[in-house]
């Protein structure tokens, strides 16, 4: 965490024997911009998540696990500051895809899409048609 100052960050589990790690950061100068990265209590899932948009990576190997949880922090990092654009498809209101780029409008982008496909398949199954939602944030002031 000190590889993030401005950041500020609240450990919100994973204090007892087969809790979930669960870490919520947002950036000082913009609290309202809150990312949460999850290690499951297996230590092979590692989830990020940032305005609804959710991506996953897996470490099965324990020398594996510093490194996956680090991007995943990197990523959330990165997704507070801002600029970002987060695009979430909805089937109603269950989000069946979504697509977060950091630095959209920059030189180099990164793009981390996630989706649901037997949610969208159900959506699809029932005649229900896909919304989108775009979310365009600024860089976050004072940074």
């Amino acid at each position: 965490m000190a590889r993030h100052p401005g950041q500020e960050w609240t450990l919100t589990s994973g204090k007892g024997a087969g809790e979930d790690l669960v870490v919520t950061l947002s950036p000082a100068t913009a609290p309202e911009r809150i990312a949460t990265v999850r290690v499951y209590a297996g230590a092979e899932v590692f989830l990020f998540d940032f305005s609804g948009h959710s991506s996953a990576d897996f470490a099965y190997d324990d020398e594996d696990r510093p490194a996956t949880l680090q991007e995943r922090i990197d990523i959330a990092v990165a997704a507070t500051l801002g600029p970002t654009r987060v695009t979430l498809d909805f089937d109603r209101d269950v989000i069946v895809a979504s697509t977060l780029v950091i630095d959209p409008d920059g030189q180099s982008p990164r793009e981390y899409s996630f989706s649901w496909p037997l949610r969208r398949l159900k959506a699809r199954v029932r005649g229900r048609r896909i919304s989108r939602q775009v979310i365009d944030l600024p860089a976050a002031g004072g940074i």
